[in-house]
């Protein structure tokens, strides 16, 4: 797995809607083939149902080496089920703020499974269900779904000085068939802001009687949420599940959009073209230098991790010197620092550890 730029062409095509059968099977046929950096890049990236239910769609599974077939099934089988529990619970979330006339639409995952655009609901892993309420309705939301058994988990001194885009996570026991945990979110970003996919927008605009946004929403949301919450643009990278949500989405709302060009879009749809025809076709987008760095950054791994741990400690750094500057000068969260120097020193301490 010296190459990551081959093993992302590989996944892209098994994942592609446009790549030519006949030239897959050849390619994936190869004596050489190295499925083991499929599933290993295919597992970082959330996809492995996905790459298997493509395949099958494909009449391709013939191809992968049989214990490699019972593992992939197996993952995608579980996942089906654990998304049709989801399903369920989406369900009866629905109900619950619905008889209470709250105004809200599930988002990312949970919205698509909602949209039912999976040709298969194993395709897509996920792990909470995110709800966008209502700003002036939000504390009853989380108070209801608290109040039928959900539990908040512990928050962090940052809970009480920064305003986080969603109130405390809620779970529920082990036990119980509510699997995923909640998110009831204030708004979609900590910091940036993009009106298009403010609040009250997406609100306004929600699909009729599903309660999820429009399509035009859910494209750019899944875009940015990969950009701006994962970093994407930090670190000048693809998501292979994002990169799929995208394509799905483009099938369904396939007329062009001016706001494809703006910066974070434009930059989304240069990346992901590098291995989707499906993505650049639609957005006509072109390669440049930044792209040319990336395709040298997955060619050579070990400058890739190098560059990777360079942003990522330069990011590290930059949040700590706002959170210094704020040290500074206020007094309570100073106080809280300091009574919490355990938990942050052992913070500190797994961070720089990972290096």
């Amino acid at each position: 797995m010296g190459n990551l730029a081959i093993t992302y062409q590989h996944i892209a095509d098994i994942l592609s809607f446009e790549t030519s059968t006949l030239k897959l099977e050849k390619t994936l046929t190869q004596p050489s083939f190295d499925w083991d950096a499929i599933v290993v890049e295919g597992s970082k990236h959330l996809v492995l149902p996905a790459i298997y239910c493509r395949l099958k769609a494909k009449q391709l599974l013939h191809v992968l080496p049989v214990d490699l077939i019972n593992y992939l099934e197996h993952i995608t089988s579980e996942n089906r089920k654990r998304n049709s529990i989801i399903l369920t619970q989406i369900g009866e979330i629905s109900q619950l703020l619905n008889s209470h006339n709250i105004e809200f639409v599930f988002l990312k995952g949970a919205a698509l499974l909602v949209l039912n655009c999976f040709s298969d609901i194993a395709e897509r892993m996920l792990g909470d269900i995110d709800i966008l309420v209502s700003p002036n309705q939000l504390n009853k939301a989380h108070r209801l779904l608290i109040d039928i058994g959900y539990k908040p988990i512990k928050q962090t001194l940052g809970n009480d000085f920064f305003e986080h885009k969603h109130l405390p996570r809620l779970k529920t026991d082990v036990s119980s068939n509510r699997i995923a945990a909640v998110e009831v979110h204030r708004k979609l970003f900590i910091s940036f802001n993009y009106n298009a996919l403010n609040p009250k927008s997406i609100l306004k605009e929600q699909q009729e009687n599903i309660f999820i946004p429009s399509l035009k929403h859910l494209l750019m949301h899944n875009i940015l949420n990969y950009q701006i919450n994962d970093k994407g643009v930090l670190y000048n990278s693809i998501s292979f599940r994002s990169a799929y949500d995208t394509i799905l989405l483009i099938q369904k709302h396939k007329d062009y959009q001016i706001w494809y060009n703006d910066k974070f879009f434009k930059s989304y749809f240069c990346y992901t073209s590098l291995f989707f025809q499906d993505i650049k076709t639609v957005t006509n987008s072109k390669s440049n230098y930044s792209t040319s760095f990336y395709l040298f950054k997955l060619r050579h791994l070990i400058f890739y991790k190098f560059w990777n741990r360079v942003l990522t400690f330069s990011n590290f750094l930059f949040i700590l010197l706002n959170r210094l500057i704020y040290f500074t000068i206020n007094k309570s969260y100073r106080k809280a620092i300091i009574n919490d120097r355990k938990r942050i020193y052992t913070h500190f301490k797994s961070f720089f550890n990972s290096f």
